[in-house]
């Protein structure tokens, strides 16, 4: 194959939808929802545009609020595979900050809104309101987790054989030279 047919190749099978979703708090326990294309509320969202890394598109959405939040880390990865989708899809979940302004305000010219998180769960299609819970709780554990269809994976290791550390390596670390 020359060149030209390999990229029309691995376009076509490596290729795949990416998506971000930006979670903004307030103190109070409200998470920013806007309105999407079909009428109800989401996540603030977009989709990662070509040429362009998941950050760089999580900041885009984050600055599209508003808000003057600094992006803050990756909290999730969703790989979502729909039956009746032609493809794969994949959603990184970051962290859109905490916003100290009050519930009231809104953001993104008047788009968005906050809402309480509970009522947050009620309004986000099932994927968005899983992905949500997933990110909060990233958030608190100080991780990153992987989602499946907006499900968390069982990614803890069991039964991993115990090592012996390198010859002369305590496990503490020392200050550099």
């Amino acid at each position: 194959m020359t060149k030209q047919h390999l990229d029309g190749f691995y376009g076509s099978v490596w290729k795949r939808p990416a998506s971000v979703a930006v979670i903004v708090r307030t103190v109070g326990g409200s998470v920013l929802l806007a309105p999407d294309p079909t009428g109800g509320l989401a996540l603030p969202a977009g989709l990662v545009k070509s040429g362009e890394d998941p950050r760089g598109a999580a900041a885009r959405v984050l600055d599209a609020t508003s808000l003057q939040l600094p992006l803050g880390r990756i909290l999730a990865i969703d790989y979502q595979q729909a039956p009746d989708a032609p493809a794969e899809a994949f959603t990184f979940i970051y962290d859109g900050g905490t916003y100290e302004g009050g519930e009231l305000a809104a953001a993104a010219g008047g788009q968005a809104g906050f809402l309480d998180f509970q009522l947050a769960l009620l309004e986000l299609d099932r994927t968005q309101a899983a992905q949500l819970k997933a990110a909060l709780d990233a958030h608190e554990l100080l991780t990153v987790l992987e989602l499946r269809n907006g499900q968390p994976l069982d990614t803890v290791q069991r039964d991993v054989p115990r090592r012996e550390l390198m010859a002369g390596f305590d496990g503490t670390l020392s200050p550099g030279r």
